[in-house]
């Protein structure tokens, strides 16, 4: 199910389990704009706000929410992750990554809009650097 949030920019879904809204995650649709601002344009599709209520956590829908996001766009080389990822949504990428080897290389950090090579980070790469171990400990899981 698709809505549309504030700003009318963004695109969003929510996710149902059990009659019950679980949770809910948006995204920049390649194309639109930065900014109201700018003229600057994402360059690529950018998975940005997601939320799993709290009682709903641990039960994988925030892989859930990733794999949708990435599903939408198959024909786009690259995905984006808006910056900085938090620790949950780190675990939830690498989980992800562990399960969609096929994804590692299309699935990027956006450190900045509009997410051009110099502004993007490959979070496959990042993992197996070690670059968000600090960021994982004590996780709760969504």
């Amino acid at each position: 199910m698709l809505f549309s949030p504030h700003p009318r920019t963004e695109c969003g879904k929510l996710l149902w389990s059990e009659g019950q809204a679980v949770g809910f995650y948006t995204f920049k649709q390649k194309g639109s704009l930065c900014g109201r601002w700018t003229g600057q344009s994402y360059l690529l599709p950018v998975f940005d706000t997601t939320l799993v209520r709290g009682c709903w956590r641990g039960r994988g829908f925030g892989l859930q929410m990733l794999s949708d996001f990435c599903s939408l766009f198959p024909r786009e080389e690259v995905v984006g992750v808006s910056s900085p990822l938090s620790p949950s949504m780190v675990e939830v990428c690498k989980k992800f990554l562990e399960q969609h080897e096929e994804q590692r290389e299309r699935l990027y950090e956006v450190v900045e809009a509009p997410g051009r090579w110099d502004q993007r980070r490959n979070i496959w790469m990042n993992i197996q650097l070690g670059r968000y171990s600090h960021y994982t400990d004590n996780v709760e899981r969504f």
